[in-house]
């Protein structure tokens, strides 16, 4: 027997062993190695979420409508309250000149005109613009809508609300398309920058629910 054909067979099984230890110890390195990328890219997505949420938070409710009118009510309730203001504090002297005149007639007309741009127009204009939605803002993180509106001293107001505190009436009212938390309510579907926000707010993102009558005779 040569020395070759001794040392051969120690030689292959040598051989083989080394691979063995070697594929082993590759296998081991790509699983640590998939096991760092993946934990890496879970705390990355984590992050990545936590990061976003943060931002939304600090950002707040985003305007998602703004009413076309919002200036020209302001401006008109403005003035009709300084007229108004002006009419209680001159109304002693107006009164004084119009009774001067000792006409009955003309008294008459002159405290209704001065009564109706004193005390009718201010109410009247309140009356009307009270449903106007001047402004809405929405929250992302509490899933709520922020209406903003103008009271009668033209101060605005706020009104929260979720989607499932809004009542579509089935014949809307005078400048009416909704009540919120029972306040009749106004918006101009188009000036939404998201038409998906008053689709969600109306409902017609629901299923359409088909009121089917039964007649009575059946029911008999």
């Amino acid at each position: 027997m040569s020395l070759k054909s001794c040392i051969s067979p120690c030689y292959n099984i040598f051989r083989s062993t080394n691979l063995l230890y070697l594929v082993t110890v590759n296998k081991n390195i790509s699983r640590c190695l998939f096991k760092k990328i993946n934990t890496t890219y879970i705390v990355q997505q984590k992050y990545a979420s936590h990061e976003a949420n943060a931002k939304k938070q600090t950002q707040g409710p985003i305007e998602i409508y703004n009413g076309p009118l919002t200036p020209h009510i302001k401006a008109v309730k403005l003035f009709s309250l300084s007229s108004s203001i002006i009419g209680i504090v001159g109304q002693p002297l107006l009164y004084k000149s119009v009774v001067s005149t000792g006409s009955l007639p003309i008294i008459i007309a002159g405290y209704t005109f001065i009564g109706f741009f004193t005390f009718v127009t201010p109410i009247l204009l309140h009356f009307i613009t009270k449903k106007y939605v001047t402004q809405l803002n929405y929250d992302e993180v509490k899933d709520t809508y922020i209406a903003k509106t103008v009271n009668f001293f033209c101060i605005t107001e706020k009104t929260e609300f979720k989607v499932d505190d809004v009542k579509v009436p089935d014949v809307p009212g005078m400048f009416t398309s909704m009540h919120i938390k029972g306040k009749p309510l106004f918006m101009d579907p188009r000036t939404f920058e998201e038409p998906e926000h008053y689709r969600r707010i109306m409902g017609y993102d629901k299923p359409i629910d088909f009121k089917l009558y039964e007649n009575s005779e059946e029911k008999k």
